[in-house]
């Protein structure tokens, strides 16, 4: 069941990512830039795994 509150928190979540967000993207960016498939594929993980525990 949705709520007004928990419709508002996934508005904001589209809106303005938060900093840790934004870091891991910029690293695996970067690492895809160069071709470092390792560090884009630990990235991939450490969104997965920061998404599930800050924004679930």
């Amino acid at each position: 069941m949705h709520t007004q509150a928990s419709g508002q928190q996934a508005d904001a979540a589209r809106t303005a990512p938060c900093p840790q967000c934004k870091e891991i993207k910029a690293k695996r960016y970067a690492a895809v830039r160069h071709g470092d498939k390792c560090t884009a594929a630990a990235m991939a993980t450490a969104m997965g795994l920061h998404q599930r525990a800050s924004h679930a």
